[in-house]
């Protein structure tokens, strides 16, 4: 899968919530390999319980510097 940059965060639910949308919106096709572990593996469930478990927020907001 091509390089999607470097993402950064002080809340490590929202920096996962970005960096799995950021797998499935890429226009790469070698993603196909990396969403069928992160399914595999359910990540977006991890996600989800981590902010319900008030580890962080899914929410966030890509600022490019």
């Amino acid at each position: 899968m091509e390089d999607l940059g470097i993402f950064a965060s002080l809340d490590p639910v929202a920096l996962d919530q970005a960096c799995v949308d950021a797998v499935y919106a890429s226009p790469d096709e070698g993603k196909a390999a990396l969403i069928e572990r992160m399914e595999s593996r359910n990540g977006i469930h991890t996600v989800e319980t981590a902010a319900e478990l008030g580890l962080g927020n899914r929410p966030y907001e890509i600022k490019a510097i």
